[in-house]
């Protein structure tokens, strides 16, 4: 059975890179009542209603008290001890009958008007993006102040566009090579958007049917993906509006998918035979970098390998550069990684070999390797790492084999090397993100294994991981002692697909999802387990009121696990998940008290949705579910154990027999003859 909701609708949010936009309904007044439920300002109205707390004494003394619990502390960190008083101050506004946004406008100018801003966007973290809007549009507040306040408290207030992609207008595309975001700024939630598009100029002129567009409350837009292109190839789209106020318009647009490779400037081919001496491979000593329209090449002509000498932290540094393609190359060694960058774009490594780097675990402390005695522990050493780095493509390459490897479990969180680290936020907006993995195989080996096969950094970030505009697909990752990929951080479109994970902890991590929505979907997630067969989830989500306030989509998805499916974690204390799951095959083998869960969301979330996933365990020859199922699948004859014991068999992709009412469009892919739905690895 369902829950008692732990949340409400989840306010309007607007866009943040500049000025509140008019194109926006009015600010609705914030009281009591409308506040999302669940947020530990609206725990502390309840504790002073069943306490019958009334003065500022009390009710500080609650928010001391709650800054102190497991449950709220992480929430309250932003909270300065002396502004204990100032949320007092906020929640007994709110108790009498005042708005919130209405009392703090009162208080603008006055000198309290920092702290207690700043308490109220601390107390009701799920509708502050609203009060700040709000706060925006009153000129009583100074807006450069205001600003800083609210990020002080974990709000994203910069741009994650450029403003030339952005300003002025309806809808904007950021296409990469077999997919592409669309974009409409300045809407609201009430707002609808249907997609269609097609080939410009094709023979069969028939109009495709995308999948809607979403509300993503962070930058107050609505926004999705088109999946399945073809690489530089023009498109015509057609996006119908329907706003909040029931007017209808159609918007137009054309865009051209990235092509399967950058063009190259002649005059800057570089063979390695040329310009490699040894030792590391230095882009900005060599000053090598293209432009947008040729692109420099560095290519191995010789058979050579690029080999870090002792005491190098990189065997290639590629610094700043940009419009750089690797072709063919050999990597060895790199004291810390392997390939280096900070604040590079468009960079482009195609057929890579790179192995032998990381730090030399030369002294074990409690099954965690060090390099040195006084020194942190072995950790982020990468394969590939670039920092701040945007505009990237990694294809059809093999990383494997680092120097150092990852504790298990056994020894607390896993600490070691990674395949490939995410780090996409670039200082310049228009090369945040846009980051393409495809066709690699990273895989570490049973005793030798990675942290994270793909890891992010400052996964509590909007802008962190991937950031924005990312496609991970067709890879094989495996062997690690945690995830075989995190997407965790700002997840803005950023997509997970026809991917084979195996051997690790968990499969794919989407926790948090700060801004989102992102989507993972056809993915072939099996055989889990760390290095000792210790195992979590299929997929793990959770931290929605930490300020994850995007949607993680899961489509056609083939998972088949010991322990668990689709899994709510902890992130800062709280496992809240916002997810929509549609059309997953999720079959689980054991059963004990938190394990064999096909879906394990305890705190279950009224807007979360489970719409006709297959899921079964075979321990109780029944499905296992701790949260609600929207719609149950559609063949429930075939959910037996027979049947799951030959998905459990049947490698990579699995077919089922199609259900109309629930193709998704554009992402739904179908048999030869059209009468079964795919799961796990589009062929």
């Amino acid at each position: 059975m369902r829950k008692s909701p732990l949340m409400a609708v989840l306010s309007a949010f607007f866009i943040l890179s500049g000025p509140v936009q008019a194109a926006s309904d009015s600010a609705s007044t914030m009281t009591k009542a409308s506040l999302t439920v669940g947020q530990p300002g609206v725990v502390a109205l309840q504790r002073m209603n069943e306490q019958a707390l009334s003065s500022p004494q009390q009710v500080a003394q609650l928010v001391n008290t709650m800054m102190n619990e497991d449950t709220y502390k992480r929430m309250f960190s932003r909270l300065k001890k002396n502004e204990a008083t100032a949320a007092a101050d906020v929640l007994l506004a709110l108790q009498d009958g005042q708005a919130l946004d209405t009392f703090l406008q009162q208080q603008a100018g006055t000198p309290d008007e920092k702290s207690l801003v700043r308490a109220a966007m601390v107390l009701f973290p799920l509708d502050r993006y609203d009060l700040y809007r709000t706060l925006q549009a009153d000129q009583q507040f100074d807006q450069k102040a205001l600003k800083k306040w609210a990020s002080s408290t974990g709000l994203m207030t910069q741009p994650m566009y450029p403003k030339s992609m952005t300003e002025g207008k309806a809808i904007f595309v950021e296409p990469l090579i077999e997919s592409a975001s669309i974009t409409l700024p300045n809407q609201t939630k009430q707002a609808s958007a249907s997609v269609e598009y097609r080939v410009k100029g094709s023979a069969d002129d028939k109009w495709q049917t995308g999948r809607k567009l979403v509300w993503e409350p962070v930058q107050g837009v609505l926004t999705g993906p088109l999946v399945y292109l073809k690489p530089d190839t023009r498109y015509e789209v057609k996006v119908a509006l329907t706003t909040a106020d029931g007017k209808q318009q159609t918007l137009s647009h054309e865009f051209t998918t990235r092509a399967d490779k950058p063009p190259i400037n002649p005059d800057k081919v570089y063979y390695l035979s040329d310009i490699y001496k040894g030792g590391t491979l230095d882009l900005e000593k060599l000053k090598i970098n293209g432009s947008d329209n040729g692109w420099a090449k560095i290519v191995n002509d010789k058979d050579i390998t690029i080999e870090a000498g002792k005491g190098d932290r990189y065997a290639i540094d590629i610094g700043k550069a940009h419009h750089v393609y690797f072709e063919n190359i050999k990597v060895r060694g790199g004291r810390v990684h392997g390939i280096y960058a900070e604040q590079a774009h468009h960079i482009w490594i195609n057929q890579c070999d790179i192995a032998g780097w990381g730090r030399q675990p030369n002294i074990m402390k409690n099954g965690v390797a060090y390099e040195k005695a006084d020194a942190e522990p072995i950790n982020y050493d990468s394969g590939i790492h670039l920092r701040q780095s945007g505009v990237i493509t990694v294809e059809n390459c093999h990383i494997h084999d680092p120097v150092p490897a990852s504790n298990d479990w056994r020894y607390g969180h896993p600490k070691g090397p990674n395949a490939f680290f995410a780090n996409a936020n670039h200082p310049d907006p228009a090369y945040k993100g846009q980051v393409i993995i495809r066709n690699n195989r990273f895989e570490g080996k049973p005793d030798h294994r990675f942290n994270d096969v793909i890891e992010g950094r400052k996964n509590s970030d909007p802008k962190g991981g991937f950031v924005r505009d990312s496609a991970i697909y067709n890879n094989v990752f495996r062997y690690g002692n945690d995830d075989s990929i995190e997407i965790d951080g700002g997840q803005y479109n950023v997509m997970v697909y026809n991917n084979d994970m195996s051997h690790t902890y968990t499969g794919v991590s989407v926790i948090p999802t700060r801004v989102g929505p992102s989507y993972v979907f056809n993915n072939y997630i099996h055989d889990l387990g760390d290095e000792t067969g210790k195992q979590w989830a299929g997929i793990k989500i959770g931290g929605l009121l930490t300020g994850g306030y995007g949607t993680s989509y899961l489509f056609h998805n083939l998972i088949t696990v010991n322990r668990n499916g689709f899994t709510a974690s902890r992130f800062q204390e709280d496992s809240t998940m916002l997810t929509y799951a549609k059309n997953n095959i999720v079959v689980t083998l054991n059963d004990n008290d938190a394990t064999g869960y096909n879906l394990f969301d305890p705190e279950d979330h009224p807007y979360s949705q489970f719409i006709n996933n297959y899921m079964f365990n075979t321990a109780l020859d029944k499905q296992k579910i701790k949260g609600h199922i929207d719609q149950q699948y559609q063949y429930p004859e075939l959910e037996n154990s027979d049947q799951a014991q030959t998905l459990v068999k049947t490698p990579k992709q699995v077919q089922l027999p199609k259900a109309e009412e629930f193709v998704i469009p554009n992402f739904t892919q179908l048999s030869e003859d059209g009468k079964n739905f795919i799961y796990g690895i589009v062929n």
